[in-house]
């Protein structure tokens, strides 16, 4: 933290460069200031020798030149040390000491309300020096001073004569007035000494420690910002090898160490696996397993006490220690992944510099291990959901396909028995039949639904890579529907603006979505009614609306109404048979084109599906 003690943004070091600079800056000021002064007693009216102040401040002038020089040298002599600009800094205040010591001889000696001043030089080499260094300027001044008064009496030292209307305002020398005001002089000066020297460490403490406080509070707000950090991208992984990956890569990354790594337990809980590490040797991570039960150290760990050590040694209870030290590792931390209570592994960090993390390192590891513990179960869970899904998947495939063949072939069974090519039936038996290929084919449409949902839902990524014209989907969607509609008596329009962008999934898998809506949107519209599509670009997407003017969607039903094999309350009454299953496809479509769907309705009145749809993206022309 010593580091941090001395950081420029708290205050400058002992003869630092910026310190220099700054006194130099300030000096050009001053030098500004008593060429003022001089002026205005000039134009005053007040007789003396001004050309002697004018000397003082060309010497002044003269050495903050050379102090500028000095500065500029040292800026670009990489080989100066701090020893040097602690020299500099002495030359400064002993210059300055003796540029006030002129200006006192000038405007009166020691009796001259300018010696004061000469306090100023002391404070100076409290605050830029040492306190050692402000008594030894004290001292020096006030004999410079003494020797000065001695000479002023004996007349070694000619009294400056500064007149105004003709008055006298610097008496000749007396030897009490001398005598008292060195005397005030000097207690002013050495309690003045005392005072720095006494404040000024105390001030640099406190100046330290809000150094160190705000170095914390930075620390504290880049590991917030990091562990956001670790959030977004082991949450934006939803594979357990990607969320490893990211993890270890962000641990390292946050904790500003060489390597960090994951070990899992298995189900049993006996043995511990490296499922990913980063910045660690191949080796040192393939194939190795760790038994718990031989490992008292990570059993510790497991147990709940995370482990921390600057030297990693033999006599370590440590696995792998070998190894660790030939890779130069010298600390290492570790602490346990727990989430719900229980532990499912070990996260490490390891560094190559000795006693490298802190207490409070460890409690921000911590934390950090209870964010990979959760992004870990929340992979597990989402690879778990997905294999379940594959399942159910297969499974109705498989189901739907052994169903399909035979459900065929029934239904051509019986059109072959109420055509009456097996003889003829009476009016009884032709409903009964009647009735039956009506359920069957219900039945072999549902079978159709579930293998179709079946099929988008193992649809790849590429499938959405594909483009669709949107003037060839409207074309198909009105060869398909305008003849339904016409013998329903229903308005039916397909509206398409020109220069739409093509959209972004395949064509039959679009054309799928829309027969879905529109095949719903007439069957429940009654006579007289109108259905109608409408293509529309909109921020970066292409907007399908499929409006009618049917029995609208009662509002309780509405959350479930993408729900399989779910159908609303009025939609029964409209059709009793009905397989649910057409909604559904579509959500699964736009979900699977990354897109999104918006529902109006109101029941007795009509619905509004619109459907947004990502714009495939426009290659590139070749440059020629």
């Amino acid at each position: 933290m010593a580091a941090v003690a001395r950081h420029p943004e708290n205050h400058p070091p002992e003869g630092s460069l910026e310190q220099a600079r700054w006194l130099v800056r300030i000096r050009w000021w001053a030098a500004a200031g008593v060429l003022t002064v001089v002026g205005c007693a000039v134009a005053a009216g007040v007789v003396f020798a001004a050309w002697q102040f004018i000397l003082v401040l060309g010497f002044i002038l003269a050495y903050n030149t050379w102090i500028t020089q000095r500065c500029r040298g040292r800026a670009d002599d990489r080989g100066s040390t701090p020893e040097d600009g602690r020299h500099l800094t002495l030359w400064q205040v002993a210059l300055d000491a003796a540029a006030l010591w002129g200006f006192t001889c000038l405007s009166g000696g020691v009796a001259s309300p300018v010696v004061f001043g000469l306090l100023l030089p002391v404070f100076g080499a409290a605050v830029l020096l040492s306190p050692r260094s402000a008594y030894l300027f004290c001292a020096a001044i006030l004999a410079v001073l003494s020797l000065t008064a001695l000479a002023e009496l004996t007349g070694g030292l000619p009294h400056p004569s500064i007149l105004y209307q003709g008055r006298e305002l610097a008496p000749p020398p007396h030897p009490l007035p001398l005598a008292a005001n060195l005397g005030i002089f000097g207690a002013v000066a050495l309690l003045s000494a005392h005072f720095t020297a006494t404040v000024v460490p105390t001030l640099r403490r406190q100046v330290d420690d809000l150094g160190r406080l705000r170095q914390a509070e930075t620390d504290f707000g880049r590991k917030l910002q990091t562990l956001f950090s670790i959030m977004e991208g082991i949450g934006s992984a939803l594979k357990l090898e990607q969320v490893l990956t990211t993890a270890t890569a962000e641990v390292a990354l946050v904790m500003q160490v060489q390597a960090s790594s994951v070990k899992l337990l298995t189900e049993d809980g006996k043995f511990l696996r490296y499922t990913a590490a980063f910045g660690l040797p191949e080796s040192f991570v393939r194939d190795q397993v760790v038994e718990v039960a031989r490992s008292p150290l990570n059993k510790r760990i497991i147990d709940g006490e995370p482990f921390v050590t600057g030297q990693v040694t033999a006599k370590e209870m440590f696995q792998f220690g070998e190894v660790l030290s030939a890779a130069q590792i010298q600390s290492v931390l570790f602490v346990p992944l727990y989430v719900q209570g229980r532990v499912m592994g070990i996260l490490g960090a390891y560094c190559e510099k000795p006693a490298r993390f802190s207490d409070r390192d460890v409690e921000f590891f911590r934390l950090a291990a209870g964010l990979v513990a959760i992004a870990i179960e929340n992979a597990r869970a989402y690879e778990a959901v997905k294999t379940m899904s594959n399942e159910r998947n297969w499974f109705m495939m498989k189901v739907t396909h052994n169903l399909r063949a035979p459900l065929a072939g029934m239904l051509s069974i019986l059109e072959v028995v109420r055509e009456g090519y097996l003889g003829a039936i009476n009016d009884d038996q032709s409903e009964y039949l009647r009735r039956l290929d009506r359920r069957a084919r219900t039945m072999l449409s549902m079978i159709n639904g579930l293998m179709a949902l079946s099929r988008n839902r193992e649809r790849t990524r590429a499938d959405s890579n594909a483009t669709t014209a949107p003037e060839e989907l409207a074309r198909r969607v009105r060869r398909t529907f305008q003849d339904k509609a016409a013998e329903k008596r229903l308005a039916f329009q397909v509206n398409l603006p020109d220069n739409l962008p093509p959209i972004r999934g395949p064509l039959e898998t679009l054309e799928q979505l829309l027969e879905n809506l529109v095949s719903n949107a007439i069957k429940y519209t009654p006579a007289e009614g109108s259905v109608e599509v409408k293509f529309a670009k909109a921020n970066g997407t292409v907007r399908i609306e499929v409006s009618d003017t049917g029995i609208g969607i009662p509002a309780a039903d509405r959350p479930r109404l993408f729900t399989e094999f779910f159908r609303a309350e009025n939609a029964k009454s409209i059709d009793e048979v009905g397989t649910g299953l057409g909604l559904a496809i579509v959500k699964e479509i736009v979900d699977k084109l990354g897109g999104r769907t918006l529902i109006e309705s109101e029941e007795g009145v009509g619905t509004i599906f619109v459907i947004h749809l990502p714009v495939a993206p426009v290659a590139k022309e070749a440059r020629t």
